[in-house]
């Protein structure tokens, strides 16, 4: 393990200096901006971790703590919080030593602004949810100095769980077919990152090799308003019978904001098209819809749990290098849409 001493000697520099630095007070102590630097460079470069037992036991409320940072992007997927939450909340509680989680909401290509991340002196580890493309570059390129697992993102250097993006398009693309539909439409919002993208050329993929036609990609605000606003103006421009018979939304929160639109079209229940979402939002508001909402489950939950057995294992030294953990998926069949004719697809 690289110690203070040796970046000390590397940057020829006293230890003391080095620890206050590392520490997060140079500005206290009116360390330059060059010397703090230096030190953060060459901490970087021989690949420095904060000795986690040492700084848990200095005493004071608290002192065994684990501190956890949780950094989660300002926009759309605030409201999703509280699934991952939920999660962590469930893996925390079968853990022996105490746990703290500290938030920290982001804006979007602004990662690399939080100081928390970068410094040693907030947080003993880091979950990063919602990056974006830009924040990806960020990490891409930069070596913390805490450890940190991915939530839903795959960087080089980094353990993450994810999901496979292109087989949630697939399912919902399969299920459409299996209950006869012949022309589908895509209903999100412009992607922030890659996944988003995958998901929709999984479900054009998979559609169009069993013969469903593909009317477009609309896109919209990733919120109710944003679907129902959406919606609204597709069936201005043609008559239900030009609609598509299936509409794939990028969000649990698009397609209620959807089927809000086609109940106010006065078109008759039975003429609706068929409607599958991604399933990120409350699993209440998805059951108690009318009609149901049927969904390609985000195990967020599962995913939030997972994330926090990864980086507890980390910060114990028992990682062994940056992995990909997949989870499971499943199709949710609900009122809006029937189900998989192969429940095994």
């Amino acid at each position: 393990m690289v110690t203070i001493k040796q970046i000390a000697q590397r940057v020829g520099i006293s230890p003391s200096t080095v620890s206050i630095v590392l520490g997060g007070k140079a500005e206290q102590r009116k360390i330059s901006v060059e010397t703090q630097q230096k030190i953060m460079q060459a901490a970087m470069e021989l690949g420095y971790r904060p000795n986690i037992a040492a700084r848990s036991l200095r005493g004071g409320a608290g002192a065994e703590e684990l501190q956890v940072a949780v950094f989660w992007a300002q926009d759309f997927r605030a409201q999703m919080m509280v699934r991952f939450l939920q999660g962590l909340r469930s893996e925390i509680d079968r853990q022996t030593r105490p746990i703290r989680l500290a938030i920290y909401p982001y804006n979007n290509d602004a990662l690399k602004d939080m100081r928390a991340l970068t410094s040693t002196c907030d947080c003993h580890a880091a979950l990063i949810c919602n990056a974006s493309y830009a924040d990806m570059s960020f990490l891409e390129d930069t070596r913390l100095m805490i450890p940190a697992v991915l939530y839903n993102r795959v960087c080089p250097g980094y353990t993450s769980v994810n999901v496979d993006d292109a087989h949630m398009g697939a399912l919902a693309a399969r299920a459409f077919v299996d209950q006869g539909c012949r022309r589908a439409m895509v209903l999100t919002s412009p992607p922030v990152f890659e996944g988003m993208e995958v998901r929709v050329q999984g479900f054009v993929l998979e559609g169009s090799a069993h013969g469903l036609e593909m009317a477009g990609t609309v896109y919209c605000d990733n919120n109710m308003a944003g679907g129902y606003q959406a919606v609204r103006r597709c069936l201005r421009k043609s008559t239900p019978e030009q609609f598509p018979d299936a509409v794939f939304c990028g969000s649990s929160m698009i397609a209620h904001g959807a089927i809000r639109a086609m109940w106010e079209s006065g078109i008759p229940r039975d003429q609706w098209p068929k409607v599958i979402a991604i399933g990120n939002g409350s699993e209440e508001q998805d059951v108690y819809s009318t009609p149901s909402l049927s969904v390609v489950e985000m195990p967020m939950e599962q995913m939030a749990a997972e994330c926090l057995r990864l980086l507890l294992e980390r910060m114990e030294g028992r990682d062994t290098g940056p992995e990909i953990h997949m989870l499971p998926l499943r199709y949710i069949p609900r009122e809006s849409c029937g189900p998989l004719t192969d429940e095994n697809f």
